[in-house]
């Protein structure tokens, strides 16, 4: 498996993460792309501004591609090679392209990675990469260019239409990105049929929590006949919050809810 994603499996970098170095005052960076590939470059030459390198979009066999890095060697000699013109040099890539988060060399982030490895043995039995591997990954970047390439065509062709049709709606409505809702982990109330076994024992349990003595003592001295009929006979459905004290789950099953129930009346 290639460095970089070793780095990136590991969280010890993350995707969109900035890697840059510097030649000769010129500074390049390129972001981390998902499965370790280096993308999204840029280049500032000294006193300027810095500006996007290879990000010209293509289309190959009628799929789109954009460049990427899967090195850092094939990284920083491109930059070095077809932005300076500078063919006749040895650049130590993992001593001098550095990690902007954490302003570390890469080289120290990958030793940290492998003393890491040393106290993980099961870390060195990850997977080898593969050229299809690499190759899935080179091709999600492609189409992720394309679609912002997309999106920033839409968002300037909206701005056109509404600075010269101010009073017109859009013949085009956009697409509306719907972020999926995730349920929340957080304890809801939850309704019970209160005769059920389920139901018994979230009244007991709760009893035994918040109730004096003198009312559990009058609760087992009803019997369980007579406690059921008594919560059968209970029209108001009844919500229980969530107790601050988990419930084991060995008692959250209907056997095990009958079987505290029985307890609770035999002691």
């Amino acid at each position: 498996m290639r460095r970089l994603q070793q780095l990136l499996q590991t969280r010890i970098i993350a995707e969109n993460d900035v890697l840059y170095f510097t030649f000769k005052k010129n500074k390049f960076t390129g972001h981390v792309a998902q499965g370790g590939l280096i993308w999204h470059c840029t280049w500032q030459r000294p006193g300027e501004e810095a500006r996007p390198i290879f990000d010209k979009a293509a289309q190959l066999g009628g799929q789109p591609f954009v460049r990427t890095f899967e090195s850092l060697t094939d990284w920083t000699e491109t930059c070095i090679q077809e932005c300076l013109d500078e063919y006749h040099t040895r650049y130590s890539s993992w001593k001098r392209v550095r990690h902007q988060r954490t302003e570390q060399t890469m080289e120290t982030l990958f030793k940290h990675l492998q003393r890491q490895n040393l106290t993980h043995p099961q870390q060195r039995g990850a997977a080898k990469d593969n050229s299809t591997t690499l190759l899935l990954f080179e091709q999600i970047a492609s189409q992720k260019q394309h679609i912002d390439a997309l999106e920033k065509g839409v968002e300037r062709w909206t701005a056109w239409f509404r600075q010269h049709h101010p009073n017109k709606m859009l013949p085009v409505q956009p697409i509306a990105h719907h972020v999926p809702q995730t349920q929340s982990s957080d304890a809801i109330a939850q309704p019970f049929v209160l005769n059920s076994a389920r139901g018994q024992f979230m009244v007991l349990q709760r009893v035994n929590e918040v109730a004096p003595a003198e009312c559990v003592s009058w609760l087992k001295s009803m019997g369980q006949s007579r406690f059921k009929q008594y919560m059968t006979d209970c029209e108001k459905q009844i919500e229980f919050t969530p107790m601050e004290t988990t419930i084991p789950t060995s008692t959250t099953s209907a056997a095990a809810a009958r079987q505290f129930v029985h307890e609770f009346f035999s002691a």
